[in-house]
């Protein structure tokens, strides 16, 4: 006779295993977010349904001090996403994601453009700039795709700074700009004139989101990962002055060993943490599916992949910290391949396990399963791990340097 009590994911036995960072702040940060899952989830209906930007979600991030986690230290941040302190970072997205996809995808794109900014900006930049955005608790939106939802182009990206005098002026139509519309600042991501490629042309402009030239385009509409509220950017003739423009040219792709693959990898095994849990639970309140062989075998495999995937995304994380920055891409892409495929895996077989039932949207389940998909579409996999071959076959490994992965950077911003 089977043992009838089902795998619980929850429990200690069977919960993967986190590893403990050396600061104990930042893990006081994921047990603060724990806190918060019930409340993310009872407010993600609505915002999935009015496409919204998730405020009361953000109140609570502020009220803990987490929309300033990359700005560095003296300014009044964290000092996350930066040597010796990236494992935490992604611990702390994983936490978010667990409670709510969304809103992880946001701060982590809010964490980014601040820890761009963090990193690029002279003395002068950061009084003017980066400390009154920590000060103020204000939130920034890193702006960089031109390719239309409907266009049939493939990574466009063609806007240039007009030189006028001293400045600039900036005209430019991007997508896909999530946190846009609720943004204090939008980080736009353009070149100054040049015949060098693009990304080596490529600076960023700060510009004010309620700025006149700015038009918000709702064009949002799509199948998941709705509350990111990634519209439509248009700028017509933006005055740009000099102490605007953050990072030398090509500053991002050659000077900043930094890349954004193991934050969606964070998100990825969030949520499918999150589908492991519920499938668990569905099952243990329902003998005639925790008492089924068939049942436990496919909880156990979903665990499993849940345990490799987060394993193998706080092992890159550690990675980062060694300051080995080849090795650390290695691993990330292997980790983001790997979290891919369990975030999508973990939500498809919960909905076999739990049935019909789930599928009702008085469940979170058909959110994750929609988020997940929609979200692991913003990299093709088979690129991903075709450029992470190509590197090992080489020896070079995987980092900016090594691999022709320019144009994904910039893409990822």
């Amino acid at each position: 006779m089977q043992d009838s009590n089902p795998v619980n994911s929850k429990s200690e036995e069977n919960q993967p295993v986190m590893p403990q960072s050396e600061s104990r702040s930042e893990m006081a940060i994921v047990n603060q977010i724990d806190e918060l899952v019930s409340s993310f989830r009872e407010r993600a209906r609505s915002y999935d349904d009015a496409s919204a930007f998730p405020r009361e979600n953000f109140d609570d991030l502020r009220r803990l001090d987490l929309v300033a986690l990359t700005a560095d230290q003296a300014s009044g941040g964290r000092g996350l996403w930066s040597e010796g302190a990236f494992l935490p970072y992604y611990e702390i997205l994983e936490a978010l994601a667990y409670a709510d996809s969304s809103t992880a995808q946001l701060i982590q794109v809010h964490s980014h453009a601040l820890g761009y900014v963090s990193r690029h900006a002279d003395a002068a930049q950061r009084e003017r700039y980066l400390v009154p955005i920590v000060q103020g608790k204000l939130l920034l939106a890193s702006v960089g795709s031109e390719t239309a939802p409907s266009t049939t182009a493939s990574g466009v990206y063609n806007s240039e700074l007009t030189p006028e005098g001293d400045g600039f002026r900036l005209t430019c139509t991007k997508h896909f700009a999530s946190l846009a519309p609720d943004a204090d600042w939008l980080l736009i991501w353009t070149a100054v004139p040049g015949d060098e490629p693009y990304p080596d042309r490529t600076v960023t402009v700060l510009v004010p989101r309620d700025a006149p030239e700015v038009t918000l385009v709702d064009e949002w509409d799509v199948m998941g990962m709705r509350p990111t509220v990634s519209w439509g950017v248009r700028i017509e003739g933006f005055r740009v002055e000099p102490e605007a423009v953050i990072g030398t040219p090509g500053a991002w792709v050659n000077r900043d060993p930094r890349t954004f693959t193991l934050a969606f990898a964070a998100n990825h095994v969030g949520v499918a943490r999150a589908a492991l849990d519920f499938a668990s639970e569905w099952a243990h309140a329902r003998p005639y599916l925790g008492e089924s062989d068939l049942v436990q075998a496919a909880i156990g495999e979903m665990a499993s992949q849940v345990f490799a995937a987060r394993s193998a995304v706080f092992a890159a994380g550690s990675a980062w910290d060694t300051g080995d920055w080849r090795q650390a891409e290695t691993q990330s892409l292997m980790a983001v391949h790997l979290a891919k495929n369990a975030g999508l895996g973990v939500t498809r077989r919960a909905f076999e396990i739990c049935g019909a039932r789930a599928a009702f949207r008085l469940y979170p389940l058909e959110t994750w399963y929609r988020d997940i998909r929609t979200l692991t579409l913003h990299v093709r996999d088979d690129m991903q791990m075709r450029e992470l071959g190509r590197g090992i076959l080489a020896g070079d490994g995987a980092s900016k340097a090594a691999l022709d992965t320019s144009v994904i950077q910039v893409r990822n911003a």
